[in-house]
């Protein structure tokens, strides 16, 4: 039996508009939870959660059923965002190069990346020190739910990598926390 989600995908590439609005209403909540965990602002992860819909209806004629949609669909997720951060931050940098320093921070002050969060200060804190791959695949795993194979997937990885990355987001996590290297 083929994967009713394959089928969506088919008839989105096909021009059906139903089926794109069943994909959106599927993925809309886990998208906009993703995002606005990895990027820390909520209107950033609104913006990018619009853009993957776009970029999944605009595609959905090249999708190969090799993968899972979900696997697919939170790729193009991860890199936009991975890319918008790295926009902004290369905004961020020229606008303060390009006045004095006081008054560069004074009308452009760095973002605030654990603005709006409900986990404590602490812990968002330590999310936002790790590296962005690793960062995604703890957040897929623990706020998704998704397997190290659709994480792999997603990340374009290996399952030993996610793993790999799995393990050192929570070491690090729980030493900036102060709990050692506990299991």
């Amino acid at each position: 039996m083929p994967d009713p989600e394959f089928a969506l995908v088919d008839a989105i590439a096909h021009g059906d508009d139903k089926a794109f609005e069943s994909l959106v209403k599927r993925y809309q909540g886990p998208l906009l939870n993703f995002l606005f965990r990895f990027v820390g602002d909520r209107g950033m992860a609104e913006d990018l959660t619009q853009e993957v819909f776009l970029r999944v209806y605009e595609a959905a004629h090249r999708f190969q059923e090799r993968g899972r949609v979900s696997s697919w669909v939170f790729k193009i997720a991860y890199n936009l965002a991975v890319n918008e951060l790295k926009r902004r931050s290369r905004a961020m940098k020229y606008l303060r190069e390009s006045a004095s320093r006081d008054e560069a921070l004074a009308e452009y002050p760095a973002p605030d990346m654990t603005a709006g969060y409900e986990l404590n200060e602490a812990i968002e804190s330590a999310m936002g020190e790790l590296p962005d791959n690793q960062r995604a695949a703890l957040l897929l795993r623990v706020r998704e739910g998704l397997s190290y194979r659709e994480i792999a997937e997603a990340l374009d990885l290996s399952v030993q990598s996610v793993d790999s990355l799995v393990f050192r987001a929570r070491k690090h996590l729980r030493e900036s926390l102060g709990h050692g290297s506990k299991e």
